[in-house]
């Protein structure tokens, strides 16, 4: 197999360098939306991340879209910290090529931040994971709804404050009786045709006294018994004479 050289060549640190400081340079215009400057940093693996204000969630992420080509969110996840909650969005330019994490602080007793499925409309499922797990309330969704637990489901899994839900007591099944009222003897069937397994080289006393044992010393203690048997009717028979 012939192998087929790389047509891009690898980007180096110097060129994930350029990047992120034409990215971070870009970036600088939120400021005029946030009503701060917007100090990005340098993420594991060579990705820029923000953090603003849930006030101005929405209109960054048409700043971003918009005019930094950022078309594409990937993925929403919350974050419990204790004292507060987070949610993290990452976005991608399918253009440029960028990676981005927009991350918003969120009160740990009233987690509520806009829904920005007007934005991204992959936002819409990614939203209802994260209300789900984490009860993060995203105002302006358009379902906003359990989507992997049941509706009646009490508390959210991923928060760090969760505890296991209670037994709950249901009616029990029609089929469900107490336990000792199924073995007890006035409640089972009666009249039933067992079948008798039989035993084998038991031959004439088979046929005479089905059932009984005929192996070892049980055999012949029964011919014993059937000897004092004939014995005693045979002494009847002959007073009755």
């Amino acid at each position: 197999m012939d192998i087929v050289p790389r047509v891009s060549p690898i980007p180096s640190a110097a060129d994930y360098s350029d990047e992120l400081a034409e990215l971070t340079r870009d970036l600088a215009p939120l400021a005029q939306i946030t009503g701060q400057p917007v100090v990005p940093r340098v993420m594991k693996g060579n990705y820029l991340g923000i953090e603003v204000d849930r006030a101005h969630l929405v209109a960054v992420c048409r700043f971003l879209r918009d005019q930094l080509g950022f078309d594409l969110l990937s993925c929403i996840s919350g974050v419990d910290m204790l004292d507060h909650l987070e949610t993290v969005y990452h976005v991608r330019s399918t253009t440029r090529g960028s990676l981005l994490q927009v991350k918003v602080r969120l009160d740990a007793e009233n987690p509520e931040v806009e829904s920005v499925v007007s934005v991204w409309p992959t936002a819409n499922w990614l939203e209802r994971e994260t209300y789900d797990l984490f009860g993060i309330r995203f105002t302006g969704h358009p379902d906003l709804r359990r989507m992997l637990l049941d509706d009646d489901f009490e508390g959210y899994p991923l928060r760090k404050s969760f505890h296991q839900v209670p037994l709950t007591v249901k009616p029990p099944a029609t089929t469900q009786v107490d336990p000792n009222m199924a073995v007890a003897g006035q409640y089972q069937q009666r009249g039933v045709e067992h079948v008798v397994q039989k035993k084998f080289g038991q031959g004439k006393l088979e046929r005479l006294h089905p059932g009984t044992p005929t192996f070892g010393h049980a055999s012949h203690a029964h011919e014993h018994e059937e000897e004092e048997g004939e014995a005693r009717s045979g002494s009847t028979e002959g007073q009755a004479r």
